[in-house]
């Protein structure tokens, strides 16, 4: 049974935020008005689990599967990875990602 705290649902809510709002930023393709709200709700989802126990890495690759699988579900719209976490403030650095 999962176990949610209110300080845990936050600080999943702040992280998921930075995500969104740095992958927003940098993304190219069409954008949907909804796609922001639909995003920020599936990166909650994925990183949520991960705040009691996972590491900055266990964050950092829910979070890149959950942009995966937006991505895939959104047709052509691409855009950066999380990089870097800092858990103490839920800030994020993002990197292109690319086909080589």
């Amino acid at each position: 049974m999962e176990q949610g705290t209110p300080e845990h649902d936050r600080t999943a809510r702040m992280i998921a935020e930075n995500v969104c709002s740095a992958y927003m930023r940098q993304a190219s393709g069409e954008l949907h008005p909804q796609a922001e709200q639909t995003l920020l709700t599936r990166l909650v989802k994925a990183i949520r689990p991960e705040v009691p126990g996972g590491t900055p890495r266990d964050i950092i690759d829910a979070a890149n599967e959950a942009l995966d699988a937006w991505e895939q579900q959104s047709g052509g719209v691409r855009g950066p990875r999380v990089s870097v976490l800092d858990r103490a403030d839920g800030s994020v650095g993002m990197e292109a990602t690319g086909a080589s």
